[in-house]
């Protein structure tokens, strides 16, 4: 009876079907879809016959507000298959998404004034009208998707800075390495061991030479939250279960930070493996 009380363990994939092939992309490249995306902000019109995301992207870009919220039932409206993607995998079609308004905001907003040529990033924050999901409903087969979920927040870190993009110099050869890309939220970053530069009549560098430049990096505002279930959704008897969220950029901006003991409806994704960001 050896092994017979061992569970196992199961693991599921979503970016990848069962014969191996990547399901994103595999019959639309990632152009394809930013192109999608493109043309949703640029030609979605309201109940009004107003083009009311490439009328916000202009008016928010004038103000110096780099941030746009899209209504998912908007961009189901308009491409169903779109939208799917968008909640199966969003963190791979949110960073298309922000691209693509990052160039529609370039289009509307020229001429843009003296020194202010260089395109601002644009952070895409989704507004969703379907039902949420109790912590406790929660399954495996929404890791990774896009999910929508009730709770109170007991606890809030303070706003801190994080790094976007790195800039690293190594201390023997002085040699920079720009515009390291870091993953969005807590992912961190490993320096690396060695330098690969090779210069004539220099000895090698020594093991670990890098360290990061500070005023070089790009970084942005973040906040941990602590979200408590729903006190309605708690059993008898039991504990409240909690799960950690993790905001950024303008969300912190357009709620003046998020403080505690206020009940949010928070919609979002949970990365495998990792704390949850929204």
């Amino acid at each position: 009876m050896a092994g017979f009380d061992d569970p196992g363990v199961f693991y599921s994939d979503p970016l990848y079907s069962e014969d191996g092939q990547s399901e994103v992309g595999a019959n639309e490249t990632n152009t394809a879809i930013q192109k999608k995306f493109y043309d949703f902000l640029r030609t979605f019109m309201d109940d009004t016959n107003v083009y009311c995301y490439r009328e916000a992207l202009k008016h928010h870009y004038n103000l110096r507000q780099y941030w746009l919220e899209v209504d998912l039932e908007d961009l189901r409206n308009f491409d169903e298959s779109l939208a799917d993607k968008l909640v199966k995998l969003p963190s791979l079609h949110l960073a298309l998404f922000e691209d693509a308004a990052k160039d529609v905001a370039d289009e509307v907003t020229r001429p843009r004034p003296p020194g202010e040529e260089e395109m601002r990033e644009i952070q895409v924050m989704l507004r969703s009208d379907s039902n949420p999901v109790q912590v406790r409903q929660l399954k495996s087969t929404d890791m990774a998707h896009l999910v929508k979920v009730p709770g109170i927040i007991v606890s809030a870190s303070a706003v801190m800075a994080k790094a976007t993009q790195l800039t690293i110099q190594c201390r023997s050869c002085r040699v920079y390495k720009s515009n390291i890309p870091i993953k969005p939220g807590m992912e961190g970053y490993m320096l690396p061991r060695t330098c690969t530069t090779e210069q004539a009549g220099r000895p090698k560098c020594p093991v670990d030479p890098f360290f990061i430049v500070p005023d070089k990096c790009k970084c942005v505002d973040y906040q941990t939250l602590k979200l408590q279930e729903s006190p309605d959704a708690v059993p008898n008897g039991e504990i409240p279960w909690h799960m950690q969220l993790f905001v950024d950029r303008y969300m912190l901006t357009c709620n003046d930070g998020i403080c505690a003991k206020v009940y949010v409806l928070c919609t979002g994704s949970i990365p495998r493996g990792r704390k949850f960001y929204w």
